[in-house]
C-alpha cells in the first residue's frame, strides 16, 4: 500500500481546523494557501472528508470548513477510510492458475495468502484506529483553538 499525498493533506487540514481560533470556519482557499497545495485538489479531499462526517461545510460569506467532531475523536484510520484508501488490497491476476496444474492446491494457496494479507490489514487498521490526530497536538491548544489562519 502506498500512502499518498492526500493522507498528508487531509491530516494537516484536520489539525488546522482543530487549531483554528474559536473553531470558526476556514475557507478552502485559506487552507490551500497555508499548505501551499492546489485548491482544486484540496477541495476533492475536503469533499471526501465531508461525505464521511469528519468535517462540515458552511455555505455563506463567512462560511468554510469546520471539524464535525472533536479532533481527539478522529483517528488516522478515519482519514484513510474517508479517502477510500481501505479498498480491496487484492489486485491479483491469478497467474498461478496458468502455471501450476493442481488447481485445488492453487486455490488453497491463494486462500492462505489472502488470509495473511487480511490479518496484516486488520492489524494495520487497528494501529491507525488507536492513533488519534490529537496526539500530534499540544494538549490545551486545540480545545478552543489558538491560531487564526485567516491572518496573513
Amino acid at each position: 500500500m502506498k500512502v499518498n499525498k492526500s493522507v498528508e493533506q487531509a491530516t494537516y487540514v484536520l489539525l488546522m481546523l482543530a487549531l483554528q481560533q474559536n473553531h470558526t470556519p476556514l475557507k478552502s482557499r485559506i487552507l490551500s494557501e497555508k499548505l501551499q497545495v492546489s485548491d482544486s485538489y484540496l477541495k476533492k479531499i475536503l469533499m471526501k472528508m465531508k461525505n464521511k462526517g469528519l468535517i462540515t461545510a458552511i455555505s455563506s460569506k463567512n462560511g468554510g470548513y469546520q471539524l464535525a467532531r472533536p479532533i481527539d475523536e478522529i483517528s488516522l484510520k478515519d482519514v484513510f477510510f474517508a479517502l477510500d484508501l481501505n479498498k480491496d488490497p487484492y489486485d491479483f491476476n491469478h497467474l498461478s492458475y496458468h502455471v501450476f496444474p493442481d488447481k485445488k492446491h492453487v486455490k488453497e494457496s491463494e486462500d492462505k495468502l489472502y488470509s495473511v494479507i487480511d490479518k496484516a490489514f486488520d492489524k494495520f487498521y487497528a494501529e491507525l484506529d488507536n492513533f488519534k490526530l490529537s496526539d500530534l497536538l499540544i494538549d490545551g491548544n486545540y480545545q478552543n483553538g489558538i491560531l487564526d489562519w485567516n491572518l496573513k
